[in-house]
């Protein structure tokens, strides 16, 4: 069948063997779009001559160049800011805890932020200088802080209560679909902090910090997963996102913590990734069928898109 528009695919170069398998399985259902999968760089002066005057869809799931493709439509990861990121979900209605930019030395008032507050490092992933701090020793934490060694700046946070042990869930979201979902758990209860000394010296508030303070597994929350896609649509022009979810325990309240909309969260293949360590490629890919649903949403996107 003659080709009607073409897909292009630059993927990071761990990644590059399973978008190969699914574009197989794009070619083999919808025999009319031709795709091309890249590992690292790409551009569309590169296709074929004769593919030329298709109508394309360039996806970038690394760094795209510096100046975007003229020729076809082009969706692409970037990391965001996270206080962008929490000012986009409010504006879009969606729940996220109450956030501001802190300067060290501000006042904040118990009876606005509740008896705890979270304070994180603004540019940190990993959660290695984030902090449940008793709102009212706020204005002695500057010598605390500064033993971090960090330069960034804050984010002061709304604590959300998710249960006697500190939880979130993860959903890796393409063009708008859950690909897999998996709960991550600290195995100790829950210290809430009376002085700071207890405050920047307790790991029972994170999910996401050392290896052996934290359990996962798969999970198929239908709540969790729906919400997903409503944070998705917020930045729907980044087509892969690492969505960090909680559930207030009291409320049974979602909320979103993070989009992670920077690529570098294609569990199924990276290297690094404590999940896939500790669940397994297969469990992964087989909990929705990852692969099968790509295929069907890029085919969609594909048709939709493509220009």
């Amino acid at each position: 069948m003659k080709a009607g528009k073409v897909l292009a695919i630059c993927c990071r170069l761990e990644n590059y063997n399973d978008f190969v398998a699914i574009g197989k399985r794009i070619i083999r259902k919808a025999p009319e779009i031709v795709v091309v999968i890249k590992p690292s760089i790409y551009h569309p002066n590169e296709l074929d001559s004769a593919l030329q005057h298709f109508p394309l869809l360039n996806l970038y799931l690394v760094n795209p160049p510096q100046v975007l493709p003229a020729r076809g439509k082009t969706l692409y990861v970037k990391a965001i800011d996270k206080f962008e990121q929490y000012q986009h979900y409010a504006l879009a209605n969606i729940s996220t805890p109450k956030t501001i930019e802190y300067e060290i030395g501000q006042e904040i008032n118990v009876n606005e932020w509740g008896e705890y507050v979270f304070l994180k490092d603004k540019n940190d992933s990993h959660g290695r200088n984030s902090f449940l701090v008793p709102t009212k020793e706020m204005l002695n934490i500057k010598p605390y802080f500064e033993k971090t060694g960090s330069k960034n700046k804050i984010l002061l946070q709304e604590f959300i209560y998710t249960g006697q042990n500190v939880n979130h869930y993860r959903v890796l979201n393409f063009l708008g679909e859950p690909l897999c979902c998996y709960k991550s758990t600290n195995l100790s209860d829950i210290f809430l902090p009376v002085t700071l000394d207890d405050a920047f010296n307790n790991h029972t508030v994170k999910t996401n910090s050392s290896n052996d303070t934290r359990k996962i597994e798969l999970s198929n929350n239908e709540d969790v997963l729906t919400f997903s896609k409503l944070v998705f649509e917020v930045f729907s022009e980044r087509p892969l996102q690492g969505i960090d979810i909680i559930i207030q325990q009291n409320t049974k309240k979602l909320f979103v913590l993070e989009g992670n909309q920077g690529g570098n969260v294609w569990v199924f293949s990276h290297i690094k990734a404590f999940a896939l360590d500790k669940i397994g490629r297969f469990p992964l890919l087989s909990q929705f069928n990852a692969f099968d649903i790509a295929c069907d949403v890029l085919i969609k996107k594909t048709h939709e898109l493509a220009a």
